[in-house]
Protein backbone atom coordinates (compact mmCIF):
# COMPACT_ATOMS: atom_id res chain seq x y z
CA UNK A 1 0.00 0.00 0.00
CA UNK A 2 1.30 3.06 -1.00
CA UNK A 3 2.04 6.08 1.16
CA UNK A 4 -0.58 8.35 -0.30
CA UNK A 5 -3.10 5.62 0.99
CA UNK A 6 -2.21 5.51 4.21
CA UNK A 7 -1.67 9.31 4.69
CA UNK A 8 -5.29 9.87 3.28
CA UNK A 9 -6.60 7.50 5.75
CA UNK A 10 -4.78 9.25 8.52
CA UNK A 11 -6.10 12.60 7.19
CA UNK A 12 -9.70 10.95 7.35
CA UNK A 13 -9.13 10.22 11.03
CA UNK A 14 -7.65 13.46 11.99
CA UNK A 15 -10.75 15.08 10.14
CA UNK A 16 -13.53 12.89 12.18
CA UNK A 17 -12.09 13.35 15.48
CA UNK A 18 -11.77 17.42 14.97
CA UNK A 19 -15.07 16.98 14.05
CA UNK A 20 -16.29 16.71 17.19
CA UNK A 21 -15.45 19.90 18.09
CA UNK A 22 -16.33 21.71 15.05
CA UNK A 23 -20.15 20.52 14.48
CA UNK A 24 -21.55 21.35 10.77
CA UNK A 25 -20.36 18.09 8.96
CA UNK A 26 -17.67 19.96 6.55
CA UNK A 27 -14.70 18.44 8.21
CA UNK A 28 -16.03 14.67 8.61
CA UNK A 29 -17.26 15.43 4.92
CA UNK A 30 -13.87 15.89 4.00
CA UNK A 31 -12.37 12.92 5.68
CA UNK A 32 -14.88 10.96 3.60
CA UNK A 33 -13.82 12.50 1.05
CA UNK A 34 -10.13 11.73 1.94
CA UNK A 35 -11.38 8.10 2.89
CA UNK A 36 -12.93 7.35 -0.63
CA UNK A 37 -10.22 8.82 -1.69
CA UNK A 38 -7.89 6.48 -0.34
CA UNK A 39 -10.36 3.87 -1.78
CA UNK A 40 -9.94 4.42 -4.92
CA UNK A 41 -6.13 5.46 -4.87
CA UNK A 42 -5.52 2.19 -3.18
CA UNK A 43 -7.92 -0.05 -5.89
CA UNK A 44 -4.80 -0.88 -8.51
CA UNK A 45 -3.05 -2.53 -5.65
CA UNK A 46 -5.35 -4.02 -3.46
CA UNK A 47 -8.54 -4.89 -6.19
CA UNK A 48 -12.08 -4.16 -5.55
CA UNK A 49 -11.83 -6.33 -2.14
CA UNK A 50 -8.92 -3.85 -0.26
CA UNK A 51 -10.63 -0.42 -1.26
CA UNK A 52 -14.26 -1.68 -0.25
CA UNK A 53 -12.56 -3.05 2.56
CA UNK A 54 -10.75 0.67 3.21
CA UNK A 55 -14.41 2.33 2.80
CA UNK A 56 -16.10 -0.22 5.38
CA UNK A 57 -13.65 -0.98 7.65
CA UNK A 58 -12.83 3.26 8.00
CA UNK A 59 -16.57 3.80 8.08
CA UNK A 60 -16.78 1.31 10.56
CA UNK A 61 -13.97 2.54 12.63
CA UNK A 62 -14.61 6.66 11.90
CA UNK A 63 -18.50 5.86 13.80
CA UNK A 64 -16.69 4.41 16.40
CA UNK A 65 -14.52 6.84 17.03
CA UNK A 66 -17.17 9.38 17.02
CA UNK A 67 -18.79 7.51 19.49
CA UNK A 68 -15.69 6.77 21.71
CA UNK A 69 -15.29 10.40 21.93
CA UNK A 70 -18.52 11.40 22.78
CA UNK A 71 -17.94 9.00 25.64
CA UNK A 72 -14.61 10.20 26.79
CA UNK A 73 -15.37 14.12 26.22
CA UNK A 74 -18.47 13.98 28.25
CA UNK A 75 -16.14 12.87 31.23
CA UNK A 76 -13.27 14.84 30.80
CA UNK A 77 -12.83 18.09 32.27
CA UNK A 78 -11.84 19.40 28.74
CA UNK A 79 -16.21 18.88 28.03
CA UNK A 80 -16.47 21.99 30.58
CA UNK A 81 -15.23 24.35 27.39
CA UNK A 82 -18.45 22.50 25.43
CA UNK A 83 -20.98 21.62 27.34
CA UNK A 84 -23.72 24.45 28.80
CA UNK A 85 -24.33 23.47 32.04
CA UNK A 86 -26.67 27.23 33.06
CA UNK A 87 -30.43 26.30 32.81
CA UNK A 88 -32.05 29.04 30.54
CA UNK A 89 -35.56 30.10 31.91
CA UNK A 90 -38.03 31.73 29.99
CA UNK A 91 -40.39 34.65 31.34
CA UNK A 92 -43.82 33.92 29.66
CA UNK A 93 -46.53 36.93 28.63
CA UNK A 94 -49.42 36.62 30.84
CA UNK A 95 -52.44 34.80 29.49
CA UNK A 96 -55.78 37.28 29.43
CA UNK A 97 -58.18 35.59 31.53
CA UNK A 98 -62.01 36.66 31.08
CA UNK A 99 -62.13 39.50 34.39
CA UNK A 100 -60.14 41.87 31.96
CA UNK A 101 -63.35 42.02 29.94
CA UNK A 102 -64.56 45.76 29.81
CA UNK A 103 -61.12 46.84 31.10
CA UNK A 104 -59.35 49.86 29.36
CA UNK A 105 -55.92 50.14 28.56
CA UNK A 106 -52.81 50.94 25.95
CA UNK A 107 -52.19 49.75 22.73
CA UNK A 108 -47.97 49.80 23.21
CA UNK A 109 -47.68 48.82 19.26
CA UNK A 110 -49.43 49.83 16.74
CA UNK A 111 -52.23 46.96 16.24
CA UNK A 112 -52.19 45.82 12.18
CA UNK A 113 -54.14 43.75 13.42
CA UNK A 114 -52.17 42.76 16.24
CA UNK A 115 -49.75 44.12 18.93
CA UNK A 116 -49.18 44.46 22.25
CA UNK A 117 -51.55 45.84 24.69
CA UNK A 118 -50.73 47.33 28.61
CA UNK A 119 -53.86 46.67 30.52
CA UNK A 120 -53.84 46.48 34.42
CA UNK A 121 -49.89 47.10 34.56
CA UNK A 122 -49.35 44.08 32.30
CA UNK A 123 -48.45 43.53 29.16
CA UNK A 124 -50.45 41.35 26.44
CA UNK A 125 -50.84 40.01 23.24
CA UNK A 126 -53.77 40.97 21.87
CA UNK A 127 -55.78 41.57 18.25
CA UNK A 128 -57.80 44.33 16.64
CA UNK A 129 -61.56 44.31 16.38
CA UNK A 130 -62.10 46.61 13.84
CA UNK A 131 -58.45 46.81 11.77
CA UNK A 132 -55.77 49.51 12.69
CA UNK A 133 -55.56 50.95 15.84
CA UNK A 134 -52.18 53.49 16.40
CA UNK A 135 -49.58 53.13 19.07
CA UNK A 136 -50.59 55.03 22.56
CA UNK A 137 -54.50 54.36 21.84
CA UNK A 138 -56.54 54.06 24.80
CA UNK A 139 -58.23 50.74 23.72
CA UNK A 140 -61.22 48.23 25.74
CA UNK A 141 -60.86 44.62 26.14
CA UNK A 142 -63.94 42.92 24.52
CA UNK A 143 -63.30 39.23 25.22
CA UNK A 144 -60.14 36.85 25.96
CA UNK A 145 -59.51 34.01 23.13
CA UNK A 146 -56.80 31.13 24.10
CA UNK A 147 -53.76 33.60 24.62
CA UNK A 148 -54.50 36.83 23.16
CA UNK A 149 -57.03 39.56 24.11
CA UNK A 150 -59.36 41.01 21.29
CA UNK A 151 -59.42 45.10 21.57
CA UNK A 152 -61.29 47.86 20.32
CA UNK A 153 -60.56 51.20 19.97
CA UNK A 154 -61.74 53.62 22.38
Amino acid sequence: MSSIVITLIIVAFVLFFVEIFTPGGILASFGAMSLFSAAVLAYPDLGILGSAGILIGGTILGFGMFFLELRLLEKSPFAKQFIHSNRQTAQTQPIGSPDLVGKTGLALTTMAPSGKVKVENEIFEAASLGGLIDKNATVEVVRSEHLKLVVKEI
